[in-house]
């Protein structure tokens, strides 16, 4: 992606991770394909919770973040999906990550019974700001959620 146009998405992006707490989720499985799912973002990383089993392997699994219409910006993504095991500390990261992103907006993530969690992994993404859209890729995200990291990586890089 061009940097001119990056540097235009790239607060709108950060922004648009840091206000919505659910997503719109596309699986297969479960009596339903699409979920309305809490979410958060680790390292360029989708971690969603679900209250069913969802049926995931080699299948593209798809995500959608909206904000409010009035702006009417969205973030798209398709991308691999697995689910992860209980005791995987990714699973434990992700759902602390989870409780403190509900708790900050007065929701709960409840936790009587442990949700199924699914690590997506983005391949390709659609931005959109009403009729405009550009496309996207893992590592323009990485960049607009982490640009203090993803500088010191480049630099690293250069050494």
């Amino acid at each position: 992606m061009p940097e001119s146009i990056f540097k235009q998405i790239s607060l709108d992006i950060l922004k648009l991770h840091r206000d919505s707490v659910y997503s719109l989720l596309a699986t297969s499985g479960c009596n339903c394909q699409v979920h309305e799912a809490a979410y958060v973002n680790i390292d360029g990383k989708y971690y969603i919770a679900l209250s069913c089993e969802p049926e995931v392997g080699e299948v593209k699994t798809g995500i959608l973040l909206i904000e409010d219409e009035s702006r009417s910006l969205r973030l798209s993504w398709v991308g691999s999906a697995r689910e992860l095991d209980r005791k995987d500390s990714a699973y434990k990261r992700a759902l602390s990550a989870l409780s403190r992103k509900l708790g900050r907006c007065k929701d709960r993530l409840h936790t009587a019974v442990q949700p199924f969690l699914l690590e997506l992994v983005p391949e390709k993404g659609r931005f959109s700001v009403g009729d405009e859209e550009v496309w996207i890729s893992r590592n323009d995200l990485v960049r607009a959620l982490y640009p203090v990291g993803y500088s010191m990586r480049q630099a690293m890089l250069q050494i």
